[in-house]
């Protein structure tokens, strides 16, 4: 007579597989989000961030808008006294027709004392009700543009 065959899988050992396979399954999940990234190169990547004060109110409003510069050099010439753009597109309009305001401060220093600001702001006033989108850009005086990212501002009607 021959002898029975066991099972594939007698049941005395299923945590280790079940482990195995929830390792494997994390790690094809999460590879994606690592591919090609390096850590130490996005942490020398220019970030300009917005914020808005306040995100939301009743019309009349003044919004005050902050953005902040980071991963640049405090004495980088490039950047020392850079324009900057604040954009903003109004409700119901398309993005083509943003509002631009342009500031662009001149050096009044000699050239080897560069300073970067890495704070910018600028205060809106806004009368209409709507969500209003708001976007700011730096650029160095070589040409290169740092951008942020949008903010969203909604003002509501007095009820």
């Amino acid at each position: 007579m021959l002898p029975k065959p066991k099972p594939p899988d007698d049941g005395r050992y299923p945590l280790p597989r079940l482990a195995a396979a929830s390792v494997l399954l994390l790690c094809l999940i999460a590879a994606p989000g690592y591919a090609g990234n390096d850590p130490t190169q996005q942490e020398s990547q220019p970030k300009l961030a917005l914020t808005s004060t306040p995100a939301f109110a009743f019309a009349p409003v003044t919004v005050q808008l902050v953005a902040t510069l980071t991963g640049i050099d405090s004495k980088d010439p490039n950047f020392c006294h850079a324009a900057v753009t604040w954009v903003r597109v109004d409700p119901g309009a398309s993005p083509e027709k943003e509002i631009r305001v342009t500031e662009a401060p001149r050096c009044v220093h000699d050239e080897a004392e560069p300073s970067v600001a890495t704070t910018y702001s600028k205060s809106f006033d806004l009368y209409r009700a709507g969500s209003y989108l708001y976007r700011v850009s730096v650029f160095g005086k070589n040409g290169k543009e740092i951008r942020s990212n949008y903010v969203t501002v909604k003002v509501l009607r007095v009820p």
